[in-house]
C-alpha cells in the first residue's frame, strides 16, 4: 500500500480532490436512484435498507480514489461481492458497476504493473461472484457486457500511466539538458575569464617593469638634471594608474562583476574592522564576545586581511550552523612570533554541517597563504572550534 500511496501522489498534480468528490457524490445519488427504481420495480432481493449501504459506501468511496487508488478498489470490490457471499442484494448499473470501473481504472491509471495485475483479479473475482450470485445477472450472455468494460477501464488507464510516465522522463530530460547548458556555459565564461585575467596579469607585470626601469632613471637624473627628472617621473605615475586600472579589471573578471564598483575599490577590511563585524553579527542574533591578549601590533595588509576574512567566515558559520541562541568568543593573540585566532561557539554545530560548504577549505587556504595553520572540528563539551595560528615572519 506504501508504495502505490507514494506513485499516486506523484501523479496527483493538477488533478484536484474536488473533482473526485463530485464524481463520489453523483454517484452516490444516482446509484440511490438506480436502487429505487430497481426496488419499486420489486426486482430487489434483500434488504431495502443493506442494499442503500452497499451502494452509498461502493460510491461515496470514491472521493479517496486518487490517494488510495489500491485501498479504494478493495473497498468497492467489498461492497459489491462481499453481501453476494451472505444473501443476495440488488445489483445496478450506477450504483455498483460503474463505481468499480471508475477504480478498476483508477487502479490502471496510477498504481504499478504488479498492484494493477492484482487490481484486475480482484476486480474479476468481484464480477464473478455477482454473476454466479444474482440471479438476474448469472446468464451467459451478460458475462460481455461485464468483462469487456471492466477490460477496456483498464486497458486505457495503462495506456496512459505509460504516456504520463513518458511525458515526465521528458521533461526531466529536458532539466537535466538545460543544467548541463548552463553548466556548460558556466565552465566556458570562467575559462574566459580566467584567461583575459591571466593576460591582464601579463599587462600589469609590463606596467611594473616599466614604473621600475623609469623610477630608475628619474633617481639618475635627480643630481645631474633635476628638470629632466621630471619626465620619467610623470611616466611612473601615468602607468602606474594604467596599472591600477588594469588591476581592478582583472579583479573584476575573476569576481564575474565588471570590476569598476566604487566598494571594490575600497579599502579591504583588517583587524580593526573586528568589533564592526561583531557588532553586525550581534545584530543578526548572534551573541559573540571579542577578547585580545598580548601587544597589538600592525600587520601587513595581506595578513590584516586574512584574519578577518578568517573571523568573518568562522562567525558566519556559527551564525549558519549552531541554533537559535548560541553564543561565540572571538579571541585575538599576538605572540612574540605569530597571531593566533581562536573562534569556539557552544551550538549544535557538527563537522558535517560545517564541511558541507567550502568555507573551512577556504579559511585552511587562507592561513596557507602566509604559512600558517588552522584546526576545526567539534568541541568535546560541545559546540565547534576554529583555531588559526599565522607565523609574523613569514607576513
Amino acid at each position: 500500500m506504501a508504495s502505490v500511496t507514494a506513485v499516486h501522489r506523484t501523479g496527483d498534480v493538477g488533478e484536484p480532490r474536488f473533482a473526485d468528490v463530485v464524481l463520489a457524490v453523483g454517484l452516490a445519488v444516482a446509484g440511490q436512484l438506480d436502487l429505487r427504481y430497481n426496488l419499486d420495480n420489486s426486482t430487489q432481493y434483500g434488504p431495502d435498507f443493506a442494499a442503500a449501504v452497499v451502494v452509498a459506501v461502493a460510491t461515496l468511496s470514491l472521493a479517496w480514489r486518487r490517494r488510495w487508488p489500491f485501498g479504494v478498489l478493495c473497498v468497492v470490490a467489498g461492497a459489491i461481492a462481499g453481501p453476494e457471499l451472505f444473501g443476495t442484494l440488488t445489483f445496478t448499473l450506477w450504483g455498483h458497476f460503474v463505481p468499480l470501473l471508475v477504480a478498476a481504472y483508477t487502479v490502471a491509471r496510477w498504481c504499478s504493473g504488479r498492484m494493477a495485475a492484482i487490481g484486475a483479479g480482484i476486480v474479476g473475482v468481484a464480477i464473478a461472484v455477482v454473476l454466479l450470485r444474482v440471479p438476474a445477472t448469472g446468464s451467459a450472455g451478460n458475462i460481455p457486457f461485464a468483462v469487456v468494460p471492466a477490460a477496456v477501464v483498464m486497458i486505457v488507464g495503462r495506456v496512459l500511466r505509460r504516456g504520463h510516465q513518458g511525458a515526465t522522463e521528458l521533461a526531466a530530460r529536458a532539466r537535466r539538458l538545460e543544467v548541463e547548458h548552463e553548466a556548460g556555459v558556466a565552465a566556458a565564461l570562467a575559462l574566459e575569464r580566467n584567461r583575459i585575467a591571466r593576460e591582464l596579469h601579463d599587462v600589469v607585470a609590463h606596467c611594473v617593469s616599466v614604473m621600475v626601469v623609469q623610477a630608475g632613471v628619474a633617481e639618475a637624473l635627480l643630481d645631474r638634471s633635476p628638470e629632466q627628472s621630471r619626465e620619467p617621473l610623470r611616466a611612473v605615475q601615468e602607468t602606474g594608474r594604467e596599472a591600477i586600472a588594469e588591476l581592478t579589471r582583472m579583479l573584476g573578471l575573476l569576481r564575474g562583476g565588471s570590476g569598476d564598483s566604487p566598494d571594490r575599490l575600497a579599502p579591504q577590511p583588517g583587524v580593526e574592522q573586528l568589533p564592526e563585524l561583531v557588532e553586525r553579527l550581534g545584530a543578526s542574533g548572534l551573541d559573540v564576545q571579542l577578547s585580545s591578549t598580548g601587544a597589538p601590533r600592525s600587520l601587513p595588509p595581506g595578513m590584516d586581511l586574512t584574519v578577518f576574512r578568517i573571523a568573518q567566515e568562522a562567525l558566519t558559520n556559527v551564525l549558519k550552523h549552531a541554533g537559535l541562541g548560541a553564543s561565540a568568543w572571538l579571541r585575538l593573540s599576538y605572540g612574540p612570533r605569530s597571531i593566533d585566532l581562536e573562534v569556539i561557539d557552544d551550538g549544535t554545530s557538527t563537522a558535517s554541517s560545517v564541511d558541507s560548504g567550502h568555507g573551512v577549505i577556504g579559511m585552511a587556504e587562507r592561513a596557507s597563504v602566509f604559512g600558517g595553520r588552522l584546526e576545526a572540528g567539534p568541541r568535546p563539551q560541545g559546540g565547534f572550534r576554529v583555531f588559526a595560528t599565522l607565523p609574523l615572519e613569514a607576513g
